[in-house]
C-alpha cells in the first residue's frame, strides 16, 4: 500500500482511508457501517481493529467535508479552477455545492483506490470522474482491450532493473482557510487553558471578517482588508453579538441597524476593536508557525485605537442607592406576565434574569460565573452554604485564581435561592438557569438576559447615563469592601477571584476559611 514501506498501523490507516472514501462516495456523507458492511469487510480478511479504524476514518472524513472550512476550501478550489479555464466567476447555488461535493468524494475515492493498486468495479464511475478532472477532456474514454496474441516463439527480454522509489516524504502543508486556521488554534492541546469564550470570540471574529471582506484565505489578507474591517467595527451597533440573530444577519443588515441608533450606541469600543486586532495577531503568528505565507503589508500596530480611559475607569461602579432603585423594577417586585417583565403586576418569575443580578450584587462575581452555575456547584462547606465557581460543562473560568468558593448571602437564602437549587436538582437540570444555556457558538452564558437587563437599567436609572452594566456589580463590591478596614486585601481578593499581589501570594497563601468569607459577604448591604 505504502511504496516506501510503513508500519502495520500506517498500512491499516491507508486501507481505512481508501475504504472510507469509497464508502462515502457510494453511500453518502452520513453513512455508517451496517451489519452487512461489517460482514463484507470481515469476509475480505479484515479484522475488528481494521473495522474500528474504518469507522474512525468515516467520522473524520465526513466531518472534514461538511465543516465550514471544508466547504470553503472546496469552493475556493472550484472557483479558481473555473476562473482559470473559462475566465468566469463561480457563484455556487446549493445544488452546485452538492454536485461539487459528489465530485470531491468520487475523485478522492478513485485516487485512494488507485494508490492501493486494487481493482474495484464499484469505483468505475469515480475513476472516470477523476480522469475527467485530471485530464480536462471528459470525451476521452480509455477502452479496455483484449491482450494482443502473438504467434510463434517469443524471445525473452531481460527486465530492466526496478526504479528505486524515493523514500522522501511529501512536505507537510496546512489549509490556509481562515476558519480552518482558527479551528486548529482552538484544537491545540497547549491551549486547553484558554476559556471557551475566547475560543468562541476567535471563531466569531473569523466569520465576521469573511462576511465583511469576502476573503477566506489567510494568505490573501492585506492591510487594506484589515483597515476596512476596522471601519466596519466602528460602524457596528455597540450591542453587536448580544443577540443570536446577529450571526445570521448580513453585513448590510447589521450596519443598517446602527443608522437609527444614537451616536453613543454605534461603534465597538476601542478596547473591543483592539481585541479583534490582537486575535488577528494570534491568527497570523499561528499561520506562520505552519509555514503559511502572510502578506508583508500587514502592520496591525498602525490600526490600534487609543484607549482614553484608565483600566479602573473603563467600567463604572454601581453605588448603593442606584442598586436599590434598580431592584424596585417589576422583575423583582412583580411583573404583569412572564413575557411582560417591565410592566408592574403580581408575578415574580424566579429565573436567571431574577437571580443573576442578586447573586452578583452579593458577591462581585462575573456574569457568566453566576449565570453558568450548575446545581452540583452549590455545596455546603463547614456548614456554610456556598457555590463553587469552577470549570463546568457550560463554561470555564477566566483565570486560575477565578476558581473559588463563595458563601451565599443570607438574603439569597431568605428569597428561596436554595429551594430553586433543589428544584433544579429534582428536575435533573444541568444548569441552575437552563433557559440561559447558549443555543449557538456565538453566544456566551448570560447573553439571553442582556436585552431585559439593559432595559431595566434604562427604565430605573433615567436612561442609565453612566452606562452601568452587569460588570458594574463587580466594581461595586470591590469598591465597597475596600472601604471596610476590617476586610483585608486577601479576603477581598479571595471573594472576587483576583490573584495575589506577588508570586509569594500565589504560591504560599492558603484560601480564607468559609467562616471568615461568610462574614465578608455579610458586610455587603442588602439590595432591597
Amino acid at each position: 500500500m505504502d511504496p516506501v514501506g510503513s508500519s502495520e498501523e500506517d498500512q491499516r490507516l491507508d486501507w481505512a482511508t481508501a475504504r472510507a472514501w469509497s464508502h462515502l462516495a457510494s453511500k453518502g456523507l452520513h453513512a455508517e457501517l451496517s451489519a452487512h458492511d461489517r460482514r463484507t469487510v470481515l469476509n475480505e480478511g479484515s479484522n475488528e481493529a481494521d473495522i474500528a479504524s474504518l469507522e474512525t476514518m468515516l467520522g473524520v472524513l465526513s466531518r472534514d467535508v461538511l465543516s465550514e472550512a471544508g466547504v470553503n476550501k472546496m469552493l475556493r478550489t472550484a472557483r479558481d479552477s473555473i476562473q482559470t479555464a473559462t475566465g468566469e466567476t463561480l457563484n455556487p447555488a446549493a445544488e452546485t455545492v452538492l454536485s461539487l461535493r459528489q465530485l470531491l468524494l468520487a475523485g478522492r475515492a478513485a485516487a485512494w483506490s488507485a494508490s492501493e493498486g486494487r481493482e474495484d468495479p464499484s469505483l468505475e464511475q469515480a475513476r472516470a470522474l477523476a480522469r475527467e478532472i485530471l485530464d480536462g477532456d471528459p470525451s476521452e474514454i480509455i477502452e479496455t482491450r483484449d491482450p494482443l496474441h502473438i504467434s510463434g516463439e517469443a524471445t525473452p527480454i531481460e527486465a530492466p532493473a526496478p526504479t528505486q522509489v524515493s523514500a522522501q516524504r511529501p512536505e507537510f502543508s496546512f489549509d490556509p482557510d481562515i476558519v480552518a486556521v482558527v479551528e486548529r488554534i482552538n484544537a491545540e492541546r497547549d491551549r486547553d487553558r484558554i476559556k471557551e469564550d475566547t475560543r468562541k470570540q476567535l471563531a466569531s471574529q473569523a466569520r465576521l471578517f469573511i462576511k465583511a471582506t469576502g476573503i477566506t484565505d489567510v494568505r490573501e489578507i492585506t492591510q487594506g482588508h484589515l483597515k476596512f474591517y476596522k471601519s466596519v467595527l466602528q460602524r457596528m451597533p455597540t450591542s453587536y453579538g448580544k443577540s443570536a440573530k446577529d450571526t445570521d444577519r448580513t453585513l448590510d443588515e447589521l450596519l443598517a441597524r446602527a443608522e437609527n441608533l444614537p451616536a453613543r450606541q454605534v461603534g465597538l469600543s476601542p478596547r473591543t476593536i483592539n481585541g479583534h486586532l490582537d486575535r488577528f495577531k494570534l491568527i497570523f503568528q499561528f499561520a506562520k508557525s505552519e509555514n503559511i505565507k502572510i502578506s508583508d503589508t500587514v502592520e496591525l500596530g498602525l490600526l490600534r485605537v487609543r484607549e482614553e480611559k484608565r483600566n479602573r475607569d473603563k467600567r463604572e461602579a454601581f453605588i448603593l442607592p442606584e442598586l436599590q432603585q434598580v431592584f424596585q423594577h417589576p422583575i423583582w417586585t412583580g411583573c404583569r406576565a412572564a413575557s411582560r417583565r417591565h410592566e408592574r403586576g403580581n408575578i415574580v418569575k424566579a429565573d436567571g434574569l431574577y437571580w443573576g443580578p442578586i447573586l452578583a450584587g452579593y458577591s462581585g462575581a462575573r456574569r457568566e460565573e453566576v449565570l453558568g452555575l450548575e446545581p452540583r456547584d452549590v455545596v455546603s462547606v463547614d456548614g456554610i452554604p456556598c457555590y463553587h465557581i469552577r470549570n463546568n460543562m457550560h463554561r470555564g473560568v477566566k483565570t486560575f485564581s477565578s476558581e473559588r468558593l463563595v458563601p451565599i448571602h443570607e438574603h439569597l437564602i431568605e428569597l428561596g435561592f436554595l429551594r430553586h437549587v433543589e428544584e433544579m436538582r429534582q428536575r435533573g437540570a444541568t444548569a441552575l438557569f437552563p433557559e440561559l444555556i447558549p443555543t449557538n457558538k456565538s453566544q456566551s452564558f448570560g447573553d439571553k438576559i442582556y436585552y431585559n437587563w439593559a432595559k431595566a437599567l434604562v427604565l430605573q436609572l433615567d436612561g442609565n447615563p453612566r452606562e452601568l452594566c452587569f460588570h458594574s456589580f463587580r466594581h461595586y463590591a470591590i469598591v465597597h469592601l475596600k472601604e471596610l478596614p476590617e476586610v483585608s486585601d486577601k479576603q477581598r481578593r479571595d471573594l472576587v477571584g483576583h490573584s495575589g499581589g506577588d508570586v509569594h501570594d500565589e504560591q504560599y497563601d492558603v484560601a480564607t476559611s468559609m467562616t471568615v468569607m461568610s462574614s465578608v459577604v455579610a458586610r455587603l448591604p442588602r439590595l432591597f
